[in-house]
């Protein structure tokens, strides 16, 4: 059934997450798919082939360590309060994703010059909020998204298969963008030569504000994000993600000057970089940035947005 379940903080810590501590995002319930009789419809320029897993597996292998995160992470926040899923902190997690590069099942059919988007379509489905009738959950990646390397068709999770929840038999894993992109229980992939038009990609999952009005722009890179996870009496420690690479990550006791945390290094720009921060005494709150290879840190406050979208601002406990 349905679930909408975020990550416990010491999961979030953990080094990899089981499947069962990984948030979960469903927008319909999960779809009943025979694995057994189960076949990838890829359609290119003229052709259209049917995958079997075992087809698929005999693609080259890939695996990374990636982090997901819902474009609704920490809504809860927004001052005034948004629609949608009131996520607080834990709709993120990562795993290490494993199968084989989209680029590589795209590569057994024709890709012509006119092509622009590859669209991933999930077998779930269902009546959505921004458009009339039934809709399955469908969105488009650029082509060049789409053959990088690192973007996944996947049937592992934490080196055991899918699970059904997390969108068995095969999903997407579309690394460094929201979680949006990596669709669940996909069944079908199309090359498309116009801007894919299905409602959750040109109506739902949109960056409004005043230089880009409804229905706004899509969102797709991950920007760079830190949280902190747990407080002991001597140490803070956290986890930061996002923006191609994390170069630092500062902390801030009560209103005293930023101080470098310590970090450890992650398992690729995908993943998670924990740190660790030594507490002085007495301490009142703390708050923690991070700043990516590039040099963008994490904004002070929120940007206000109607879908309550993109919150990677700077977060501050009271101890």
């Amino acid at each position: 059934m349905l679930e909408n379940r975020p990550t416990p903080l010491d999961a979030l810590e953990s080094r990899l997450p089981s499947a069962e501590g990984h948030f979960r995002r469903d927008h319909f319930d999960p779809p009943l798919i025979d694995a057994g009789g189960f076949a990838l419809e890829l359609a290119g320029v003229g052709v259209a082939r049917r995958l079997t897993l075992d087809d698929l597996r005999r693609l080259p292998p890939r695996e990374l360590d990636v982090v997901l995160e819902c474009a609704g992470h920490r809504r809860d926040e927004f001052e005034p309060p948004t629609p949608g899923l009131q996520w607080g902190v834990g709709a993120v997690g990562e795993a290490r994703w494993a199968g084989t590069a989209l680029a590589d099942a795209l590569g057994l059919v024709e890709i012509g010059p006119e092509v622009t988007e590859v669209a991933l379509f999930g077998a779930d489905r269902g009546s959505c909020e921004v458009a009339a009738g039934v809709h399955r959950f469908a969105r488009s990646i650029p082509l060049a998204k789409a053959l990088h390397p690192d973007t996944l068709l996947v049937w592992e999770m934490d080196g055991e298969p899918l699970p059904v929840g997390h969108g068995a038999p095969l999903r997407a894993i579309v690394p460094g963008w929201y979680a949006t992109d990596s669709v669940k229980w996909l069944e079908r992939i199309e090359l498309v030569c116009a801007p894919f038009d299905g409602p959750f990609q040109a109506l739902d999952y949109r960056w409004v504000d005043e230089r880009h009005p409804p229905p706004g722009v899509r969102m797709d890179e991950v920007p760079v994000h830190s949280v902190i996870t747990s407080i002991d009496a001597a140490t803070a420690r956290g986890v930061a993600w996002g923006g191609g690479g994390i170069a630092r990550v500062e902390v801030r006791i009560d209103d005293g000057e930023w101080r470098e945390a310590r970090l450890e290094k992650g398992s690729g720009a995908y993943a998670r970089t924990r740190w660790t921060f030594d507490l002085p005494r007495p301490a009142h709150s703390i708050a923690a940035r991070a700043t990516d290879v590039h040099g963008d840190s994490q904004p002070q406050r929120p940007d206000w947005n109607p879908g309550g979208y993109r919150n990677n601002s700077v977060q501050r406990i009271a101890l």
